[in-house]
């Protein structure tokens, strides 16, 4: 579950958007009357006029399960979870002026609460880092009522995702491995050996338009991956050394600069040059341009 929290001011057209019967219906409330957005908006701005320096006087609130969760959970368990989750803030569900609607127009359902932040007495509740504790108060709130806490899905998201890379790793290498055996005789051989492995080399350039270092994009999940990422002893560059039998123009050339860092694949080697192609370079040359025309 994910739950977001912030300080805003309010108003009908927010009420109009969370109280919508097409979106979906009204869970709970507290200490508030009405039946329309309007009415709704009215009634808490009749309190909320007790302090006019205030103009974040709303708190809105989102609390999503996940989906799976949300399809299990019933009106009463979500009154609770609601509850729970304003007492992590601190609030006095059974005092602070509130309510609660859930939008199931889609299928990730969720609780919107519009809750007054101006008390009976015209004091401010307090919405110092309200945001980062509305994170932290979804997490509990989670582990309490045996649902999936945001962080618990970042986990298994990450181990799936190191199980993954793992296996496009090793198809990589294995490309990687295949192509040596055709023997490429130039950087420009390499790369069109590779692609019919459906996997291209992007070189990357640096500020003075070098080759600073090589990824590999994977076209089939579309990973992009350093090389050194691949794997930490994969270097291009001894591919093309003591290839005496060709010879390269100034322009078909680029130095490997010495001080690279632990992102190129050129890190632990001696300085060295690859032998590129006329067509690579002028591609080269071409995405600089490009990228500094970004800029």
């Amino acid at each position: 579950m994910i739950g977001k929290a912030s300080a805003c001011p309010g108003g009908t057209a927010l009420f109009n958007y969370v109280i919508n019967d097409k979106k979906g219906y009204e869970l709970t409330r507290n200490g508030i009357s009405g039946s329309t957005p309007k009415e709704l908006y009215e009634n808490m701005n009749i309190i909320q006029k007790q302090n006019l320096k205030c103009s974040n006087n709303t708190i809105s609130i989102v609390l999503s399960p996940t989906v799976d969760d949300g399809k299990k959970l019933s009106d009463t368990e979500l009154v609770a979870i609601t509850k729970d989750f304003l007492t992590e803030l601190d609030l006095d569900p059974n005092r602070q002026q509130y309510i609660a609607f859930v939008h199931n127009e889609k299928e990730h359902k969720h609780i919107h609460v519009l809750l007054n932040r101006v008390q009976e007495n015209g004091k401010l509740i307090q919405d110092n880092f309200i945001g980062k504790r509305a994170q932290h108060a979804a997490h509990r709130v989670a582990l309490k009522n045996g649902i999936t806490s945001a962080r618990e899905l970042k986990h298994k998201n990450e181990s799936k995702n190191a199980v993954l890379n793992k296996d496009i790793k090793q198809r990589i290498k294995t490309a990687h491995l295949d192509v040596l055996k055709q023997n490429p005789r130039t950087l420009n051989d390499y790369k069109r050996l590779l692609l019919t492995k459906s996997i291209e080399l992007i070189p990357t350039i640096n500020k003075q338009g070098q080759i600073q270092g090589f990824r590999f994009l994977d076209f089939s999940t579309g990973t992009n991956l350093k090389a050194s990422e691949v794997d930490r002893n994969l270097k291009l560059n001894e591919l093309f050394l003591n290839r005496n039998e060709h010879k390269f123009s100034h322009n078909e050339t680029q130095a490997i600069s010495s001080n690279t860092d632990n992102d190129s694949i050129f890190s632990n080697s001696s300085v060295s040059t690859i032998p590129v192609s006329n067509d690579d370079y002028e591609n080269l040359k071409k995405r600089k341009k490009k990228k500094n025309f970004k800029r």
